[in-house]
């Protein structure tokens, strides 16, 4: 009997615990960058909790790594990158994501603390990083994220 009560104990706790999965995919889609200077990311809650994630994501949040002018210096490095902390209310605003439900935030390519270093009419290619400190408040699991080199010529977009 004993036995059968500790069972059930431990079923009941696992499933317990099973319904407050935070579980986000993080989707990042550069079909727009070259046309309109964008990079999409989309946030998918896969858990099954509602979950709040902030309203914006700052374009500092977003940084481009690994950085090599592809011509006419070709192989030339640029190696910056930034520390960008938030010190007070760095989350503002939210958004309530429902399990299953999706969230795209828009950033814009210039508002990235690297571009000023990159030269107009220059291809580059580089890495993006997402900062995802800012992100939420919660602890949650996060994932879909791929280290993908992308391929971009500066130009302006306005």
């Amino acid at each position: 009997m004993k036995q059968v009560l500790f069972i059930a104990l431990v079923f009941y706790t696992s499933c317990l615990f099973a319904q407050d999965e935070c579980t986000l995919r993080l989707e990042p889609n550069t079909s727009s960058l070259q046309e309109k200077g964008i990079v999409k990311l989309s946030v998918t809650n896969t858990g099954n909790k509602k979950v709040k994630i902030n309203k914006d994501f700052s374009a500092y949040r977003m940084q481009l790594i690994k950085i090599t002018e592809n011509s006419p210096n070709a192989g030339n490095k640029i190696n910056y990158t930034a520390d960008v902390d938030c010190f007070k209310d760095c989350i503002k605003s939210t958004v309530k994501l429902k399990p299953g439900q999706a969230f795209t935030y828009t950033i814009p390519v210039k508002e990235t603390i690297q571009y000023t270093k990159l030269t107009n009419e220059h291809t580059y290619s580089f890495h993006l990083f997402f900062d995802l400190i800012d992100l939420t408040s919660e602890d949650c699991a996060t994932y879909g994220l791929k280290d993908q080199e992308v391929i971009y010529r500066k130009v302006n977009h306005e």
